[in-house]
């Protein structure tokens, strides 16, 4: 009798054990989850200023000083966002006013940066010192490998806006020898790249030579709503042409849209288009 309980002892042992071992079965290994990165989505910023920001900030705001040209800074883990304003174009005040960041592949990524340019009120006095507006962003869900910057201009409670520019014929090219003319008084210029009508892409380069008496002029990429997309400040000859070769770099559309690049300059505090052709930006 002792040696049949023994028996169904073991046997209850055994069998627990199994039972337990049967419970203890490893979970299936966890699948790998597929994570889906919105196209676009917005980014927090904030204003800094110039005197609290990196010194590699500073760098690059003491390089561009006194000219209209905006950038971006990688400074440590953060990212600034820098536009400089010339002297002429002070009686605005420059506001970023979006950040998008835009996803159009898995291994791309740039920021789309609204800013938006607003006369001074009445009796606000243009600064006279280098102007700078630099912001910090906020966190990135991943690196950017650009920035493009488009500029509205918005009419403020100041003066009447600058008018748009219009068509300006170009200059044409004096015959080889002939002496340069002095130049009109609002300068004169001409775009040999792009030609007209052609397809672009980011970076679009700028071929063409001007003269103008304030001895700078600004080439633009212009959608055909008139907002700027892109713009650097040339130094020309006030009496002589002056060749030059720029590139200008822009978001790229969703879809083909026409545009124009252009030259403008600042004539009597207006603003005037020397030489204009259009294109099409893809």
């Amino acid at each position: 009798m002792r040696r049949s309980l023994l028996l169904i002892v073991s046997l209850l042992l055994v069998w627990g054990m199994a039972g337990c071992a049967v419970a203890r079965k490893p979970a299936p290994p966890e699948q790998p989850r597929t994570v889906v990165i919105p196209e676009t989505t917005r980014v927090s910023f904030e204003r800094v200023d110039l005197a609290r920001a990196p010194d590699a900030v500073k760098d690059v705001a003491k390089a561009l000083e006194n000219t209209d040209a905006s950038t971006w800074v990688r400074a440590g883990n953060d990212l600034y966002l820098l536009l400089s304003m010339s002297p002429r174009s002070r009686e605005y005040r420059a506001e970023i006013t979006e950040i998008r960041q835009r996803n159009p592949r898995a291994d791309f990524s740039w920021l789309d940066v609204q800013v938006r340019y607003a006369r001074l009120a009445p009796g606000e006095t243009a600064p006279t010192a280098p102007v700078f507006t630099v912001v910090r962003v906020g966190r990135l869900d991943r690196p950017v490998s650009g920035v493009a910057f488009e500029f509205n201009r918005e009419k403020g409670p100041g003066p009447a806006p600058m008018p748009p520019a219009g068509p300006h014929a170009a200059a044409k090219r004096a015959p080889a020898g002939a002496p340069e003319t002095t130049p009109q008084e609002g300068g004169e210029a001409r775009i040999d790249e792009p030609a007209p009508g052609r397809e672009t892409t980011s970076p679009v380069k700028v071929v063409g030579r001007a003269r103008h008496p304030a001895r700078e002029v600004q080439v633009r990429l212009v959608e055909e709503g008139g907002r700027i997309l892109a713009e650097k400040t040339i130094t020309v000859g006030r009496d002589t042409f002056t060749d030059f070769e720029t590139s200008l770099s822009y978001g790229p559309p969703a879809s083909p849209k026409e545009g124009f690049v252009e030259i403008v300059a600042f004539t009597g505090g207006k603003e005037q288009s020397l030489a204009r052709v259009p294109v099409i930006l893809k």
